[in-house]
């Protein structure tokens, strides 16, 4: 090969190749790590170093799995992410749920102990305002649906049965649990916790489902309603 035939990389180019996204496209998605797929998908390159930290943040604090049960609500809550990144991400592992669905490779995951819940849930540790968010089951205590019914109040019993109860009749769950945070990391429930959750049971079995727990989410684990003895 003659001396002219060889073009020297410059160190621009190279750079360039090592890029997670240049590397994604030359070698497929299986070459990077997940903090490096996450920062693909955090936004552009021009902001590499930054993302890449948030990416690794992010998965030290929820893993993967914590990952894609963040609602949107959670995604734009955290540091250093617009409603645009928050709305893609969202849009990313919604887009994988819905292709493990039809391809049939996976159940639904079972939540038959207060722990599998409050893994779904746990989330809601870090959030500055009280959410209140429902997980529908059915027969097997499989996962039909998970929502976030209210955001901001300064307590549970603001929200109406009727708002927790309209996706049970929706998504034709057999029985469902209600999880809220307490931003102040107390996990006991208050007597207003207590005195909702009974009334919120009373009209689910009007209807013919059955509350089967309440947790109370903080700082340091959760509380099951259930597991004191309380519901």
């Amino acid at each position: 090969m003659s001396q002219e035939q060889i073009r020297p990389i410059s160190p621009r180019n190279l750079l360039r190749a090592l890029r997670p996204r240049e590397r994604l496209l030359s070698h497929g998605p299986t070459s990077l790590s997940q903090g490096e797929l996450l920062a693909v998908v955090l936004g552009p390159e021009s902001r590499a170093e930054a993302l890449h930290r948030l990416a690794r943040r992010l998965l030290r604090q929820y893993g993967l799995e914590g990952l894609a049960e963040l609602p949107a609500s959670a995604w734009r809550s955290e540091q250093g992410l617009g409603d645009a990144s928050a709305a893609r991400l969202c849009a990313v592992f919604e887009l994988g749920r819905r292709t493990y669905a039809v391809n049939g490779e996976g159940e639904r995951p079972r939540l038959s102990r207060p722990q599998q819940a409050y893994r779904k849930v746990r989330h809601l540790a870090r959030a500055r305002k009280e959410h209140l968010v429902g997980l529908y089951l059915d027969a097997q205590n499989g996962l039909l649906h998970q929502e976030t019914i209210s955001i901001g109040s300064l307590n549970t019993t603001r929200t109406h049965p009727r708002e927790i109860l309209y996706p049970a009749v929706k998504h034709l769950a057999l029985g469902f649990i209600l999880a809220h945070n307490h931003p102040s990391g107390c996990l006991d429930p208050s007597p207003e916790d207590l005195e909702f959750t009974h009334a919120v049971r009373r009209g689910a079995e009007f209807m013919g489902i059955e509350l089967y727990d309440h947790l109370i989410v903080g700082r340091d684990g959760y509380t099951s309603m259930r597991e004191r003895g309380l519901l």
